[in-house]
Protein backbone atom coordinates (compact mmCIF):
# COMPACT_ATOMS: atom_id res chain seq x y z
CA UNK A 1 0.00 0.00 0.00
CA UNK A 2 1.54 3.49 -1.11
CA UNK A 3 0.83 6.37 1.23
CA UNK A 4 1.72 8.93 -0.85
CA UNK A 5 -0.17 12.12 -2.66
CA UNK A 6 1.72 11.07 -5.86
CA UNK A 7 1.87 7.53 -7.97
CA UNK A 8 4.45 5.28 -6.71
CA UNK A 9 7.16 5.39 -9.42
CA UNK A 10 7.25 9.32 -9.24
CA UNK A 11 7.75 9.01 -5.88
CA UNK A 12 10.35 6.22 -5.96
CA UNK A 13 12.50 8.34 -8.52
CA UNK A 14 12.40 11.58 -6.58
CA UNK A 15 13.65 9.40 -3.44
CA UNK A 16 16.19 7.53 -5.35
CA UNK A 17 17.41 11.46 -6.92
CA UNK A 18 17.54 12.70 -3.30
CA UNK A 19 19.83 9.98 -2.13
CA UNK A 20 21.74 9.64 -5.27
CA UNK A 21 22.06 13.07 -5.72
CA UNK A 22 22.81 13.81 -2.16
CA UNK A 23 25.91 10.85 -2.08
CA UNK A 24 27.26 12.26 -4.90
CA UNK A 25 26.98 15.95 -3.90
CA UNK A 26 28.89 15.40 -0.90
CA UNK A 27 30.95 12.40 -0.76
CA UNK A 28 34.01 14.86 0.56
CA UNK A 29 32.01 15.15 3.51
CA UNK A 30 31.93 11.77 4.70
CA UNK A 31 28.77 11.15 7.40
CA UNK A 32 26.90 13.95 5.82
CA UNK A 33 24.65 12.27 3.75
CA UNK A 34 21.27 11.99 2.20
CA UNK A 35 20.66 8.15 1.65
CA UNK A 36 19.90 7.57 5.27
CA UNK A 37 16.94 10.22 4.82
CA UNK A 38 15.85 8.87 1.56
CA UNK A 39 16.03 5.11 2.90
CA UNK A 40 14.04 6.32 5.61
CA UNK A 41 11.22 8.43 3.55
CA UNK A 42 10.76 5.56 0.97
CA UNK A 43 10.50 3.42 4.12
CA UNK A 44 7.28 5.79 5.00
CA UNK A 45 5.87 6.44 1.52
CA UNK A 46 6.20 3.15 0.00
CA UNK A 47 5.45 -0.32 -0.47
CA UNK A 48 8.21 -2.93 1.48
CA UNK A 49 9.69 -3.75 -1.83
CA UNK A 50 9.49 -1.24 -3.77
CA UNK A 51 11.16 0.83 -0.72
CA UNK A 52 13.99 -1.78 -0.80
CA UNK A 53 14.63 -2.01 -4.59
CA UNK A 54 15.01 2.08 -3.55
CA UNK A 55 17.21 1.55 -0.75
CA UNK A 56 19.50 -0.73 -3.08
CA UNK A 57 19.52 1.37 -6.35
CA UNK A 58 20.52 4.30 -4.31
CA UNK A 59 23.54 2.55 -2.72
CA UNK A 60 24.78 0.58 -5.98
CA UNK A 61 24.20 3.34 -8.34
CA UNK A 62 26.09 6.04 -6.57
CA UNK A 63 28.72 3.31 -5.79
CA UNK A 64 29.40 2.61 -9.54
CA UNK A 65 29.37 6.47 -10.27
CA UNK A 66 31.74 7.32 -7.00
CA UNK A 67 34.00 4.80 -8.20
CA UNK A 68 33.59 2.68 -4.91
CA UNK A 69 31.33 -0.50 -5.99
CA UNK A 70 33.70 -3.61 -5.30
CA UNK A 71 36.33 -1.80 -3.93
CA UNK A 72 35.86 -2.03 -0.52
CA UNK A 73 35.32 -4.75 1.86
CA UNK A 74 32.81 -2.84 4.22
CA UNK A 75 29.96 -2.26 0.99
CA UNK A 76 28.40 -5.80 3.02
CA UNK A 77 28.19 -3.57 6.15
CA UNK A 78 27.24 -0.27 4.62
CA UNK A 79 24.28 -1.78 2.57
CA UNK A 80 22.80 -4.49 4.81
CA UNK A 81 22.96 -0.97 7.41
CA UNK A 82 20.53 0.75 5.04
CA UNK A 83 18.62 -1.99 4.62
CA UNK A 84 18.11 -2.17 8.20
CA UNK A 85 17.11 1.40 8.77
CA UNK A 86 14.62 0.54 5.87
CA UNK A 87 13.03 -2.80 7.73
CA UNK A 88 12.78 -0.88 10.96
CA UNK A 89 11.03 1.90 9.63
CA UNK A 90 8.34 -0.47 7.65
CA UNK A 91 7.88 -2.19 11.03
CA UNK A 92 7.28 1.00 12.89
CA UNK A 93 6.25 3.92 10.11
CA UNK A 94 2.45 4.01 11.73
CA UNK A 95 3.99 5.30 14.94
CA UNK A 96 6.32 7.40 13.42
CA UNK A 97 4.20 9.16 10.61
CA UNK A 98 1.52 11.58 11.52
CA UNK A 99 -0.06 14.72 10.96
CA UNK A 100 1.28 17.89 10.43
CA UNK A 101 2.91 18.62 14.06
CA UNK A 102 5.71 19.49 16.11
CA UNK A 103 5.07 15.46 17.14
CA UNK A 104 5.45 14.19 14.19
CA UNK A 105 9.02 16.36 13.74
CA UNK A 106 9.91 15.38 17.20
CA UNK A 107 9.61 11.70 15.54
CA UNK A 108 11.35 11.93 12.73
CA UNK A 109 14.63 13.70 14.42
CA UNK A 110 14.47 11.12 16.89
CA UNK A 111 14.37 8.26 14.26
CA UNK A 112 17.13 10.52 12.60
CA UNK A 113 19.39 9.70 15.99
CA UNK A 114 18.29 6.54 16.15
CA UNK A 115 19.34 5.46 12.84
CA UNK A 116 22.84 6.99 12.66
CA UNK A 117 23.61 5.01 16.35
CA UNK A 118 22.05 1.66 15.17
CA UNK A 119 23.49 2.15 11.45
CA UNK A 120 27.18 3.47 13.05
CA UNK A 121 26.91 0.64 15.38
CA UNK A 122 26.72 -2.00 12.56
CA UNK A 123 28.78 -1.05 10.48
CA UNK A 124 31.43 0.02 13.12
CA UNK A 125 31.33 -3.46 13.95
CA UNK A 126 31.96 -4.30 10.27
CA UNK A 127 35.06 -2.74 10.42
CA UNK A 128 36.29 -4.35 13.53
CA UNK A 129 35.35 -7.56 11.98
CA UNK A 130 37.14 -7.32 8.63
CA UNK A 131 40.18 -5.14 9.49
CA UNK A 132 41.16 -5.96 13.56
CA UNK A 133 41.58 -9.17 15.23
CA UNK A 134 38.80 -10.25 17.00
CA UNK A 135 39.61 -9.48 20.48
CA UNK A 136 37.25 -7.40 23.04
CA UNK A 137 39.75 -5.22 23.27
CA UNK A 138 40.45 -4.21 19.39
CA UNK A 139 36.28 -4.20 19.17
CA UNK A 140 36.19 -0.84 22.13
CA UNK A 141 38.96 0.44 19.97
CA UNK A 142 36.67 0.08 16.83
CA UNK A 143 33.66 1.81 18.88
CA UNK A 144 35.92 4.51 20.73
CA UNK A 145 37.70 5.79 17.44
CA UNK A 146 34.52 5.91 15.34
CA UNK A 147 33.35 8.46 18.17
CA UNK A 148 34.08 11.86 16.23
CA UNK A 149 32.77 9.98 12.97
CA UNK A 150 29.31 9.20 14.94
CA UNK A 151 28.93 12.44 16.57
CA UNK A 152 29.14 13.86 12.58
CA UNK A 153 26.72 11.44 11.53
CA UNK A 154 24.38 12.31 14.68
CA UNK A 155 24.72 16.16 13.78
CA UNK A 156 23.75 15.37 10.01
CA UNK A 157 20.85 12.77 11.08
CA UNK A 158 19.41 15.76 13.22
CA UNK A 159 19.98 18.12 10.12
CA UNK A 160 18.27 16.03 7.14
CA UNK A 161 15.77 14.35 9.07
CA UNK A 162 14.17 17.59 10.27
CA UNK A 163 15.31 19.82 7.71
CA UNK A 164 14.45 17.84 4.54
CA UNK A 165 13.07 14.33 5.79
CA UNK A 166 9.70 16.27 7.70
CA UNK A 167 8.65 18.61 4.99
CA UNK A 168 9.39 16.14 1.91
CA UNK A 169 7.04 13.55 4.10
CA UNK A 170 4.77 16.17 4.35
CA UNK A 171 4.64 17.51 0.84
CA UNK A 172 4.11 13.85 -0.48
CA UNK A 173 1.88 11.24 1.97
CA UNK A 174 -1.10 11.27 1.30
CA UNK A 175 -3.31 13.82 3.67
CA UNK A 176 -6.11 11.24 3.85
CA UNK A 177 -4.00 8.55 5.56
CA UNK A 178 -5.28 6.45 7.69
CA UNK A 179 -3.58 7.99 10.63
CA UNK A 180 -5.51 11.45 9.72
CA UNK A 181 -9.11 9.27 9.87
CA UNK A 182 -8.61 7.32 12.69
CA UNK A 183 -9.55 10.69 15.02
CA UNK A 184 -12.09 12.02 13.19
CA UNK A 185 -13.62 8.42 12.87
CA UNK A 186 -13.22 8.48 17.01
CA UNK A 187 -14.88 11.52 17.15
CA UNK A 188 -18.04 10.57 15.51
CA UNK A 189 -18.31 7.40 17.14
CA UNK A 190 -18.45 9.82 20.74
CA UNK A 191 -20.86 11.93 18.79
CA UNK A 192 -23.68 9.23 18.32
Amino acid sequence: MTNTRIPVLPTAILLFALGFGGRVALHEYHNFETVMVSVFLAAMLLPAAISLLVTLSIMIFSDLYLGYFGASKILFFTYTGFVLVSFITSKFKDKIGGKVSAGTMYKFTSSGIIFALVYDTWTNFGVFWINYEHTIDNLFLVYALGIPFMLYHLLSSVMTFSLIGFPVYCALRNQKSSLDIEPQNQELETKN
